[in-house]
C-alpha cells in the first residue's frame, strides 16, 4: 500500500482518495466537484427479441430497434444504488413493439420495473424516431425484490 496525502494506491491497484480502504478500482470519501465529466456510450444489439444490458460497459446505452424486444437481460448491477440510460430509436420501418418492461437477471428471474403513477409508458412505434428511458435501482444486491424505478426521459424525439 502506497499512501501520498490523503490518497491510498493497494498492491491490487484500488485507489482511495480520503480513505485507507478502497472498495472500488477508485473508491472517494467526500465531495467531489468536475468541471465536465463524459461517459462511454455503448450499443446495444437484439438476438431473438432480447437485449443484454451490461452494467459493467456503461451506465449510457443506445437500441436501433429493427425487431421486436421481447425482453432485457440486466448484467453486473453494482451493489446499492446505480442508475443507467436507454435511448432506442425505431430504425426507417418502425412499428416494432419493445416490453419497456420486461427485464430479468442474469438466472432469468424477472425484475419488477415501477413505473410514476403505475403507468406502463408505450415505446413509440414510428420509424426514425427516438425515446429515452431512465432507471434507478436502490439495492443492486437484491435487484429481483427490490426492482427498478423506470421515468420516461422524453418521447417521440424527431
Amino acid at each position: 500500500t502506497l499512501i501520498v496525502g490523503s490518497a491510498v494506491t493497494t498492491s491490487s491497484g484500488k485507489v482511495g482518495l480520503g480513505t485507507g480502504t478502497p472498495r472500488s478500482d477508485i473508491d472517494l470519501e467526500g465531495s467531489t466537484r468536475f468541471k465536465t465529466y463524459s461517459e462511454n456510450v455503448e450499443t446495444l444489439d437484439i438476438s431473438s427479441g432480447a437485449v443484454v444490458v451490461d452494467l459493467s460497459l456503461g451506465q449510457t446505452f443506445e437500441l436501433t430497434v429493427d425487431e421486436a424486444v421481447t425482453e432485457f437481460t440486466l448484467l453486473n448491477p453494482p451493489t446499492g444504488s446505480t442508475a443507467f440510460s436507454i435511448k432506442l430509436t425505431q430504425d426507417t420501418t418502425g412499428g416494432y413493439g419493445v416490453g419497456i418492461d420486461t427485464f430479468r437477471n442474469s438466472g432469468g428471474n424477472a425484475i419488477p420495473v415501477y413505473w410514476p403513477g403505475g403507468v406502463l409508458p408505450i415505446v413509440t412505434p414510428t420509424a426514425d424516431r427516438s425515446d429515452i428511458y431512465s432507471f434507478k435501482t436502490f439495492d443492486g444486491d437484491d435487484i429481483t425484490s427490490a426492482g427498478l424505478y423506470g421515468v420516461v426521459g422524453g418521447q417521440n424525439f424527431a
